[in-house]
């Protein structure tokens, strides 16, 4: 059984799909592991590493040869399909897959991790909640290099300087963290979701809750915006219109986790930085590649957790269950043709 790890091509991503501490476990495995040259470079994981942890390297036009398991980051490129052969099995994030028919071809088996089920046994699994809190966490720093204001309240002798005021829309695991850290920061944070539970979540961080119908007042005295209100797979709620903008005070900074899929907020371009109305506009697209070494550790791991549950020690072979509601629920391509709840 081999495995391969190629490096990804789509812009901006940084991130690799194995670590070195994984590659370790898949050759305990007695499985054979494909690494393309410099795959994990970018992520701090140099050639060398995967050959300590058994690895071989390989060129980029050899990395698909051979390979019985394929474990991306991104679902392969249009330009890369080609490369693939008959049988091979592909695990990564299919989110950005505009058409899963693609993949019907060539006998391929493709298991998308971002559907992986909310159910509590697959926690160790789930790259949204790994990849999120990366980028929670990586929202609120940036956030903070682009404010025009301290996070912490600061005491000096030429006088004392207020702690940043932060309010945080959408606390699922990416807000949550943005709320701690913001925290750890020293900011003085507000939350608000629609789901009451969260009321509870956001309180237990020290964190003040906002009601959805004291937003707009709250904003009007918010030195950073952070929005992070995005169900996987539909498009983004719009929280905060151009003219809601127009009350905050001017120097203040917006970061929309939810750019890339429309917006929480009107104007923001994934991707882009803008100035508007005296505040600095952030379309954040892929954060978790701003930390590649940390998010590729936990994705890494992630997939190593899924793989797992379909390894059979005594032949050393993975053998995917599809009685196994974790197994049904990712898999999106069987065998060459469509699989899964949306496609029967």
């Amino acid at each position: 059984m081999i495995i391969a790890i190629p490096k990804e091509t789509a812009p901006g991503e940084t991130r690799v799909a194995a670590s070195p501490e994984t590659v370790r476990r898949y050759t305990a495995m007695n499985c054979g592991v494909r690494v393309e040259t410099e795959a994990g470079t970018r992520s701090g994981f140099d050639d060398a590493r995967y050959r300590e942890a058994g690895a071989e390297i390989v060129p980029a036009g050899q990395i698909y040869e051979q390979a019985d398991i394929i474990l991306k980051i991104r679902a392969p490129l249009p330009d890369e399909l080609p490369r693939l052969r008959n049988g091979q099995t592909i695990i990564a994030s299919f989110a950005d897959v505009g058409a899963p028919a693609d993949f019907a071809v060539k006998d391929l088996t493709c298991f998308a991790l971002e559907k992986i089920p909310r159910i509590s046994r697959v926690q160790s699994m789930d790259i949204l909640s790994s990849q999120s809190n990366i980028a929670g966490y990586k929202a609120v720093i940036d956030a903070a290099a682009h404010a025009a204001v301290t996070f912490p309240l600061l005491m000096t002798a030429a006088g004392t300087l207020a702690p940043a005021r932060v309010l945080i829309l959408g606390i699922g695991v990416a807000g949550l963290q943005a709320a701690a850290t913001a925290k750890r920061l020293g900011a003085q944070v507000y939350a608000s979701d629609i789901r009451p539970e969260t009321e509870e979540q956001i309180r237990s961080l020290g964190a003040r809750f906002v009601s959805a119908d004291a937003v707009a007042e709250r904003l009007a005295q918010t030195d950073i915006l952070i929005t992070a209100a995005l169900s996987p797979g539909k498009p983004a709620p719009q929280l905060i219109s151009a003219d809601m903008l127009q009350t905050m005070p001017e120097g203040g900074v917006v970061l929309d986790l939810a750019a890339a899929s429309g917006g929480n907020v009107e104007g923001t371009q994934d991707g882009k930085t803008a100035r508007r109305h005296g505040l600095t506009l952030i379309g954040a697209g892929n954060l978790a590649a701003g930390l590649p070494h940390s998010a590729s550790r936990l994705f890494a791991q992630n997939v190593l957790n899924f793989l797992t549950l379909a390894f059979n020690p005594e032949t050393a072979e993975f053998n995917f269950d599809f009685a196994d509601e974790i197994i049904a629920s990712t898999c999106i391509v069987k065998n060459g043709r469509l699989f899964g709840k949306e496609n029967k």
